[in-house]
């Protein structure tokens, strides 16, 4: 009985160390996009939170890295693609279960007043996975 009791624990250990680990879907979402009227141009606001990234961890800290375009479509539909691309990458102590990406660009005043519709188009750098959200915006003469 003992041997039948040790042999189901190991089993069990060895079942569970081998589970395939669940993988993650990347995930964005637009909290906020604003734009205001600076004089010679549009600034533009945006607040994207983005879950399911991946994180390397080295020496008790955790690394993760975001690359992004953003797109804005206009409001007669045509789409300005890459009108700001970057990459954040963040270091921590603690593994994040999500992470908030600000972004700001200015629009030159070839960009009328109406509504604006904002395309952020995020990769993990790590996985190579991507997700995009969207949120849109007005340009508004005060």
């Amino acid at each position: 009985m003992k041997y039948l009791l040790s042999g189901l624990i190991i089993l069990l250990t060895f079942v569970y160390a081998c589970k395939k680990e669940e993988t993650q879907k990347l995930e964005a979402s637009v909290n906020q996009a604003y734009a205001f009227d600076i004089g010679s141009a549009w600034e533009v606001n945006v607040s994207t939170k983005v879950k399911g990234f991946m994180e390397e961890e080295n020496n008790g800290k955790f690394k993760m890295s975001l690359s992004y375009t953003i797109d804005v479509e206009k409001p007669g539909g045509q789409t300005v693609k890459g009108v700001i691309s970057k990459t954040e990458d963040k270091i921590d102590k603690e593994k994040l279960p999500d992470f908030i990406l600000d972004s700001q660009f200015n629009l030159d005043t070839t960009y009328v007043p109406g509504k604006y519709k904002v395309i952020i188009n995020i990769r993990d750098v790590i996985t190579g996975k991507s997700a995009t959200a969207t949120g849109s915006f007005d340009l508004t003469k005060d």
